[in-house]
């Protein structure tokens, strides 16, 4: 029986049996209609061109982040120009007008713990 079967296999695996040519076209045209397919994409030169602000704030990571800087430089102009007096305890009130030696680079911070 093994002999028979040996001879079965030897005889099938020396003329190998191809699809005939109308049952590949046939599955290939089945296997196209089941491929999805893509949508067109826009030419290039159909994408709107962005503005100069849009530009400005794209290389600054977008209008938000615009918006914070701004913010900050904004914050930073105004505690320039008024100076609290609160800035002018921890920074050591005049000076600016003081020589070198009299600068106090380690203020003391006992205004701001003292309950009044």
């Amino acid at each position: 029986m093994m002999d028979d079967l040996d001879a079965l296999f030897a005889q099938a695996k020396a003329k190998p049996m191809a699809p005939s040519a109308a049952v590949m076209a046939r599955v290939l045209a089945d296997a196209a209609a089941h491929q999805p397919q893509g949508q067109a994409w826009p030419a290039a030169d159909a994408r709107p061109k962005l503005g100069l602000f849009a530009q400005f704030a794209g290389f600054f990571g977008g209008a938000g982040a615009l918006a914070g800087m701004a913010s900050a430089a904004m914050a930073g102009l105004f505690i320039g120009y008024v100076q609290p007096s609160s800035l002018d305890l921890v920074t050591g009130a005049g000076a600016a007008s003081a020589s070198l030696e009299q600068v106090e680079l380690l203020p003391d911070l006992s205004a701001f713990l003292t309950e009044e």
